[in-house]
């Protein structure tokens, strides 16, 4: 099965949004990347450095979705970077690992989102759409 193949079947609500996606797994990344690229302009990043050093190209970015552990900086580093340029954006963090310790951190940091990998095409739009409050 393709990268692109695990979210075919998944309807797509967002649309003409611009989104940073920052994952070093090149099997998600690419599929995040056909999931949500069809409708809307989407940059992805395999670390942390590389999405840095691109800021400068990011116009219009409602959503980062930004995976926690990545080569370099993880992606709290990252976000607490990203948020000081970008204060109106939303952030999503994914991590394969979840405990409650970390839960409260996300949320004391003031991000906007936590996902489980693996998760759902689906549940990951309804929060980018309820993110930017885009009814579905």
């Amino acid at each position: 099965m393709a990268a692109h193949d695990i979210f075919e079947s998944v309807p797509r609500h967002i649309q003409d949004q611009s989104l940073v996606v920052v994952e070093d797994d090149p099997y998600i990344s690419g599929a995040l990347d056909a999931f949500l690229g069809e409708k809307n302009v989407v940059q992805t990043f395999g670390s942390a450095e590389d999405a840095l050093a691109a800021t400068g190209h990011f116009r219009g970015v409602g959503v980062f979705i930004i995976d926690y552990r990545l080569p370099g900086k993880d992606g709290i580093e990252l976000f607490h970077e990203l948020r000081a340029l970008f204060p109106a954006a939303k952030f999503i963090l994914i991590t394969g690992e979840m405990s409650m310790d970390m839960v409260e951190k996300t949320r004391q940091l003031g991000l906007d989102a936590l996902m489980l990998k693996p998760f759902d095409a689906r549940i990951l739009e309804d929060n980018i759409c309820g993110l930017l409050s885009i009814s579905g």
